[in-house]
């Protein structure tokens, strides 16, 4: 598991991830917002995630089990999208 590719856009950072949970994630570093794509094309957004914390989210050995940790119980966040 691990980062496939990285994409920088101005404030906006997008990674293709190579794990058995995710497939994608993006972060706005303006509006300190992480939002994720699941496997079964679920999306979510986590609100207020420091910079510090993406990165680590980037650099973890697997992003799923970092997120799972560190992310998805310390931040508040939303279903954006339901397939």
């Amino acid at each position: 598991m691990s980062v496939k590719k990285e994409k920088i856009s101005g404030r906006m950072i997008e990674v293709s991830i190579r794990s058995t949970s995710l497939t994608k994630a993006s972060y706005d570093a303006l509006k300190e917002s992480l939002r994720v794509a699941f496997v079964n094309g679920s999306i979510y957004e986590y609100q207020n995630v420091p910079s510090t914390m993406f990165t680590k989210f980037r650099l973890a050995k697997s992003q799923g089990k970092f997120l799972n940790e560190n992310i998805t119980k310390a931040f508040k966040y939303k279903k954006v999208r339901t397939i």
